[in-house]
């Protein structure tokens, strides 16, 4: 399992989870999220995501779709029936129409990821 990339401690606004298997865009999404004010913890699969009743309550999930092990959206389902409130964002390159609209409660992004689109999506109720 990969240590937290940063002290959630040392920054404003809500702890973002990134899980990626891709470490170029996992580690640049975090730098990103991190530039923008938010502590954030980065995991390379959903497998090595800590139970979720470690991670603070007003977390963010922002996933990947397609990943060894779990995929993205059993992730989110995860997540959410553990942060019922919970924000997911799911990020994929793959068309996921049906999955993303039998969940209204996911946000879907494709990717490559727009940052601004992706900070809107975040910040906006």
């Amino acid at each position: 399992m990969n240590p937290p990339a940063s002290d959630p401690r040392d920054c404003s606004g809500p702890t973002v989870i990134v899980v990626d298997d891709e470490p170029s865009f996992r580690l640049s999404l975090a730098d990103a999220l991190r530039d923008d004010g938010h502590p954030v913890l980065d995991y390379p699969s959903a497998t090595a995501v800590p139970p979720f009743d470690t991670l603070p309550p007003d977390a963010v999930l922002l996933t990947d779709f397609e990943m060894p092990g779990l995929n993205g959206i059993e992730l989110a389902d995860a997540f959410r029936r553990a942060h019922p409130c919970g924000l997911v964002i799911l990020l994929s390159a793959y068309a996921l129409d049906g999955p993303v609209a039998a969940r209204p409660w996911l946000r879907f992004m494709s990717k490559p990821v727009d940052y601004p689109t992706l900070h809107q999506l975040m910040h906006t109720p």
